[in-house]
């Protein structure tokens, strides 16, 4: 059997979170390949790489959260749930690396 690599569990993570939701998990596929891809073109260094490619993947993770608690999904309630579900997934699959997160563009005003 051959070795998942960090990003390889990652995305298994976030299949099994987006559960059945085929739509969402063929989005987050679709955006992580684009920004993987980028990535390689602008000759990223590792690190920025796996980090590019790490917040592709959890970029809308906010979704069902946003939907559970207000019963939409608009950009700002992402913004809002997204971090703690990013923060729990990733501190389980130990990327301590990726913890940090910067104020939103919008908490600046």
């Amino acid at each position: 059997m051959t070795h998942m690599t960090r990003l390889d569990e990652l995305l298994y993570e976030m299949t099994r979170y987006d559960d059945k939701d085929v739509k969402r998990i063929q989005h987050f596929l679709k955006v992580h390949e684009f920004a993987r891809l980028i990535g390689l073109a602008e000759n990223l260094d590792p690190y920025t790489q796996e980090v590019l490619e790490a917040a592709a993947i959890v970029h809308d993770i906010g979704i069902h959260k946003a939907e559970e608690k207000y019963g939409r999904n608009t950009g700002k309630y992402q913004e809002m749930e997204g971090p703690g579900e990013a923060r729990t997934m990733l501190t389980a699959l130990s990327w301590p690396c990726l913890l940090y997160t910067s104020p939103s563009p919008r908490d600046t005003r």
